[in-house]
């Protein structure tokens, strides 16, 4: 059993994704898998609990949807049905075949702040990204208030 922690351990140091749900009437769970690795009382430790162990959050992907069509190479991140940045490859210019990410927000459960964004070479590292920059916006709330 320890081995498996140890590679658990190795994975999140290397930029594991771990779920964070809803835990009905408990606050929020960690999940790697099917296995619950803890429990927290609110969304703001969890994140931290991930991010301090060098994993980000998994966040729910989908197509951007733009006048009830979606549009070509662009997804939207969202985490408890809530938009929370969007991804989509660059098509003209100098950045052309590139990938920009933005993480966008007016949840307030969220905090809106503005926004972290970018540019990469690929369309997974345009989802590391955001999933990366948003799990540290989310732990570090407190900075980000009001």
């Amino acid at each position: 059993m320890e081995i498996v922690k140890g590679q658990i351990y190795i994975r999140w140091m290397n930029g594991e994704r771990l779920k964070v749900r809803l835990a009905y009437q408990r606050g929020f769970q960690i999940v790697d898998g099917s296995t619950v690795l803890a429990a927290f009382e609110n969304h703001v430790k969890a994140f931290k609990f991930v991010r301090d162990r060098g994993a980000r959050v998994w966040l729910a992907w989908s197509r951007t949807v733009i006048g009830g069509q979606s549009a070509p190479y662009d997804f939207t991140a969202s985490f408890l049905q809530s938009s929370v940045g969007r991804i989509s490859k660059n098509q003209w210019g100098s950045l052309s075949g590139t990938w920009s990410w933005s993480i966008s927000t007016s949840d307030p459960r969220f905090r809106l702040h503005g926004g972290q964004r970018g540019t990469t070479a690929t369309k997974d590292d345009a989802v590391y990204e955001l999933e990366r920059e948003f799990t540290k916006f989310i732990a570090d709330t407190d900075k980000y208030r009001r």
